[in-house]
């Protein structure tokens, strides 16, 4: 049932790649380059939990305030979404398996029932088997909005989140050896809010677990997805826009792979979304303004939205930490890598990527073959990573009964600080550039812990990397990917 995609951006070819280099860069002394892994980086998310009794308290939305010369529309706007995308967060960001978990405004459920109505309490989780259909409202209404999980059944690896005005549909027979919810009908609605910067068109953000491939079939049109994808209706035609990682849509048996940052349109006839009515077309260029203010932070695992289209090596090429030729290089990223792109420098000269195991730095855009569209994001620092809100963003708590140990810098040969006693709870603010390590504030010191001491809900990629550590008294023989790997490492052959 579960398909390989098509990894085309790591095919070997038969010439040797040849090494692009910045003319008279210095060469760093005494540093291994090591290439980026295959597989994607792989990262704690949420931890799942089992579900406690639904909530018998129903949450009534206020009303929506009159909108006058004085009150300042966007200020009323930011604080809509993020009172709702936080409540959101802390109720449903770790729901379990085979469930709807309701994050905002009651949808409309069916069949009508107790299921239905339960998914009508703010937090409440209902059984995925229990419901047949589901419609959210519009963001920015009533002082809240439509956001609903549908985490499906633990064997499909696959979380679908709906965000503003859509309908799905359970397509999947009764009798059907697949589970339910693994085929669905969806159909978006476009309800614009008057807020600036809200998501107007109802989508379903489908994410698989980072690493492994998942397929559902929506609209009759099977995917293959390893990453995030997001699926929207307009007219007659299904978009499907790849935002992570890669996917492969399948329509009358004909495969079309998506790297990030491209889209695939299928089209319908009127009013009838179970069967396309052609052949999958080629991908195009990803439409970015459709989805560009979706709410990311809501995601199990936050992504950055990338510009449309993507970039791909030539030869080896550098990849550094800024825009900028004496930034800190991280590693060289060899020829025919597929990256997305997040944004370019005000010079136009430098590309923020992301590669495909979730890494992300700056490469000079004239060494990188292009197939992009319009670049909207421009900057020339560095943006934090999206991370959740609410709680989950940034606590952990000590798992170890004697105690972990805070160290000075992210590894066992540095010195310990203290040692936090079992229970306690510390404040993560950044992670390792080689390490499975993160940096926390802890009481009134800050220092370093493993990852394995500590149990959290943030997504460690989310953390920002802190590159001024210094680097292991020790040799690091074989660098490792995980946890933000794949960085300059000490040559084990001579010296730091």
């Amino acid at each position: 049932m579960i398909a390989s995609i098509f990894f085309v951006a790591c095919t070997p070819t038969e010439e040797e790649p040849r090494f692009i280099e910045i003319e008279n860069e210095p060469a760093p002394a005494n540093v291994i380059f090591v290439t980026p892994t295959v597989a994607p980086t792989m990262v704690p998310t949420a931890v799942r939990f089992i579900p406690s009794a639904t909530p018998t308290e129903t949450v009534e939305p206020s009303p929506t305030p009159t909108i006058t010369a004085t009150v300042d529309v966007s200020v009323m706007c930011d604080a809509i979404v993020e009172n709702l995308y936080t409540e959101a967060s802390n109720l449903c960001l770790s729901g379990p398996t085979g469930y709807f978990c309701n994050g905002g405004l009651p949808p409309i459920a069916e069949p009508e029932g107790p299921a239905a109505n339960g998914l009508g309490v703010v937090g409440a989780l209902i059984e995925a088997s229990e419901i047949d259909s589901v419609r959210t409202s519009p963001l920015a209404t009533n002082n809240s909005g439509g956001v609903v999980w549908l985490r499906l059944e633990e064997d499909i690896k696959l979380d679908a989140l709906m965000i503003g005005d859509v309908q799905i549909t359970n397509a999947v027979p009764p009798g059907s050896e697949f589970p339910k919810w693994q085929n669905f009908i969806l159909e978006s609605h476009m309800s614009p809010s008057g807020c600036e910067g809200i998501q107007d068109v109802g989508v379903v953000v489908a994410q698989g677990l980072y690493g492994q491939t998942t397929r559902i079939v929506v609209n009759g049109v099977s995917l293959d997805i390893n990453g995030t994808v997001v699926i929207l209706t307009q007219g007659t035609t299904t978009k499907f826009m790849a935002i992570e990682g890669q996917a492969r849509v399948i329509s009358f048996g004909q495969p079309a792979v998506l790297n990030a940052g491209m889209q695939m349109n299928i089209d319908y006839n009127p009013g009838d979304w179970t069967s396309p009515i052609g052949l999958p077309g080629n991908p195009i260029v990803m439409e970015y303004d459709l989805i560009k203010h979706l709410p990311i932070v809501l995601f199990d695992r936050p992504v950055e939205i990338p510009q449309a289209g993507y970039v791909e090596t030539q030869g080896r090429v550098n990849m550094r930490t800024g825009p900028d030729i004496n930034s800190q290089l991280l590693f060289q990223v060899p020829a025919g890598e597929v990256m997305s792109v997040l944004g370019v420098s005000t010079d136009r000269a430098w590309y923020h990527i992301r590669l495909g195991n979730g890494e992300t730095g700056w490469m000079s855009a004239e060494l990188l073959s292009q197939s992009v569209g319009i670049i909207q994001n421009v900057y020339d620092s560095t943006p934090v990573p999206p991370q959740r809100l609410g709680d989950l963003a940034s606590k952990a708590s000590v798992i170890v009964s004697q105690g972990g140990n805070l160290r000075e810098a992210p590894d066992v040969g540095f010195g310990v600080k203290q040692t936090i006693p079992f229970g306690a709870e510390v404040e993560l603010i950044a992670r390792s550039p080689y390490s499975p390590w993160v940096k926390v504030v802890a009481g009134d010191q800050t220092g370093w812990m493993a990852l394995i001491t500590i149990e959290t809900e943030s997504v460690i990629n989310s953390l920002p990397i802190d590159y001024q550590v210094p680097l292991p008294p020790r040799a690091t023989p074989t660098p490792s990917f995980s946890f933000g790997g794949g960085h300059a490492y000490p040559d084990p052959n001579g010296g730091f």
